[in-house]
C-alpha cells in the first residue's frame, strides 16, 4: 500500500517543476523564433495580417499547444502542500530584471507626462470633458482619455514596485500594496489597444499582445499573494501562471519588437506594450527560476514515507533483539 502511494505521489513530486519549466523555456523560445521568421515571410504590412500558410498555422498552432501543456501543470504538479513557498530575492537575475523593467516603466510615464503636458493635448482633454462636446464616439473617446491619464500614474508607481522588489530584502508590506500597480498598468495597457479603433480588432499584434497583457495581470496577481502573506500564498498557481507569461509576453514582445524595428509593423502604441512585455518576460523568468532553484529536493510525502520506513526499520530491529 505504501509503495502504490510513494509511486502515485512521485509522479507529481516537485522535481517535476524542473521538467516543465525547461520545457516551457525551450517551447517558449522557440516560438518567439518561429513568430518572429512569420513576420519576415508571411506578413503583408500593407493590410496588417498574415498571409494564409502552413508556416503561419504551425507557428500558431505550437503557441495553443504550448499554452494546454503549461495548463496542465494543474493536473501533474503536486499540490501547494508539497511545494516551496520562498524564492530567493537576493538573486542577481531578479535585481537586474526588476530594476531594467523599473527604468522602462519610468521612461514610459516620462513619455506619457510629455505627451499629455503639451498645449494641443490638454485643450483636447478640456474639449472632450466639456458639456458642450458632442460626438457619435464621445463616451469610447473619454473612457479612452481616462485609461491614458490613469496609465500615467499606474507606470509610475508600477516603477516603484520593481525598484522596491529589486532590492535583497523588500518591505513585504510596501511590495504588497504597490504590487497592485504592475497589474494595473498591464489592464492600462489591455485596455488601450481595445478601445483603439485604428486597428482592426482581430489584428494578429492586438490579439497577441493582449493575451500576454492579461497573462501579464494573472501572474502578479499571484506574486502579490506571495507577498501579502504565506497563508494566501499558492506556489502551484504561482509557478503555472509565471510559465504562462513568460510564454506569451516572451513570444510576443520579442516577435513585436523585432517587427517594429525592422519595419514590419507600424503601430507605434504595439511597440510600447510589446517592449513593455519583452521586458516584463525577464522579471517573470528570473522569479520563476529563483522559485525552481528554491523548490525542495523531496515532497512532503516522501519525507513523512521516509520517516515511517525508518520507524519501521527501526521497530523491526528492537523486536529481533528483545527476541534475542
Amino acid at each position: 500500500m505504501l509503495d502504490r502511494f510513494m509511486k502515485r505521489d512521485k509522479e507529481s513530486a516537485p522535481l517535476n517543476i524542473k521538467t516543465y519549466f525547461k520545457a516551457t523555456v525551450c517551447l517558449a523560445s522557440l516560438a518567439a523564433v518561429l513568430r518572429t521568421l512569420a513576420y519576415f515571410t508571411s506578413f503583408d504590412a500593407e493590410i496588417g495580417y498574415f498571409n494564409e500558410s502552413f508556416f503561419v498555422t504551425l507557428v500558431n498552432w505550437l503557441i495553443a499547444v504550448t499554452c494546454v501543456f503549461v495548463l496542465s501543470g494543474f493536473v501533474f504538479i503536486s499540490k501547494d502542500a508539497d511545494l516551496s513557498h520562498k524564492t530567493d530575492n537576493g538573486a542577481n537575475s531578479i535585481f537586474f530584471s526588476a530594476t531594467f523593467a523599473g527604468f522602462i516603466l519610468l521612461a514610459d510615464f516620462a513619455y506619457k507626462i510629455i505627451t499629455i503636458a503639451g498645449a494641443e493635448k490638454f485643450s483636447y482633454y478640456k474639449m472632450i470633458f466639456s458639456s458642450a462636446y458632442r460626438s457619435d464616439n464621445a463616451y469610447i473617446i473619454r473612457v479612452t482619455a481616462i485609461i491614458e491619464i490613469l496609465g500615467v500614474l499606474a507606470s509610475l508607481l508600477a516603477a516603484a514596485c520593481f525598484f522596491v522588489r529589486a532590492s535583497k530584502k523588500p518591505n513585504a508590506k510596501l511590495s504588497a500594496w504597490l504590487g497592485f500597480f504592475p497589474i494595473i498598468r498591464a489592464l492600462v495597457g489591455v485596455a488601450q489597444m481595445y478601445f483603439d479603433m485604428t486597428v482592426q480588432m482581430n489584428h494578429p499584434s492586438k490579439l497577441m499582445l493582449q493575451f500576454a497583457l492579461i497573462s501579464v495581470m494573472f501572474y502578479f496577481l499571484c506574486e502579490e499573494r506571495e507577498y501579502v502573506s504565506e497563508q494566501h500564498a499558492r506556489p502551484r498557481r504561482f509557478f503555472i501562471s509565471g510559465c504562462l507569461a513568460y510564454l506569451l509576453s516572451f513570444a510576443g514582445g520579442f516577435s513585436e519588437v523585432i517587427g517594429f524595428f525592422t519595419g514590419k509593423l507600424s503601430e507605434g502604441a504595439f511597440c510600447v506594450e510589446a517592449f513593455l512585455c519583452f521586458i516584463l518576460s525577464f522579471y517573470i523568468l528570473a522569479r520563476i527560476n529563483s522559485f525552481v532553484r528554491c523548490m525542495p529536493a523531496k515532497s512532503s510525502a516522501e519525507v513523512v514515507a521516509e520517516e515511517l520506513g525508518t520507524e519501521t526499520v527501526e521497530s523491526e530491529a528492537s523486536e529481533e533483539k528483545i527476541d534475542e
